[in-house]
């Protein structure tokens, strides 16, 4: 048994070690995910907010939320994603990516995204 759990912390700290370069990317996607999931909503509240106004104010309002303030939210939230899924260490990375990813999955089902 002993040589089993030593195998697969092994094969988890290689894998971890693969991973780690693409950190930043892997951050990115997972961010990218969850305000996909909720950009609608978001959309939705700016829509009610600017309703009735003119063309032009609605159009601002629409490129500055989805272009410039989703854009901006998923440059900031990145790094800090990463330095998360860095928490338990390169040698659980594999587990905690996965782990965050069947979380995205699990939002969406329940959002009935799926």
């Amino acid at each position: 048994m002993n040589d089993f759990i030593a195998w697969l912390e092994s094969s988890l700290a290689r894998f971890g070690q693969w991973l780690s370069p693409y950190l930043s990317d892997i951050a990115l996607v997972f961010v990218v995910c969850i305000i996909g999931l909720y950009a609608g909503d978001v959309i939705k509240s700016v829509k009610k907010l600017v309703a009735g106004k003119h063309f032009l104010l609605r159009t601002l309002a629409f490129v500055l939320v989805s272009a410039f303030g989703l854009g901006v939210l998923t440059l900031w939230v990145s790094p800090f994603m990463a330095k998360a899924l860095m928490f338990f260490g390169s040698t659980y990375l594999p587990l905690t990516v996965f782990a965050a990813f069947i979380l995205v999955g699990v939002l969406a089902d329940r959002k009935s995204q799926l």
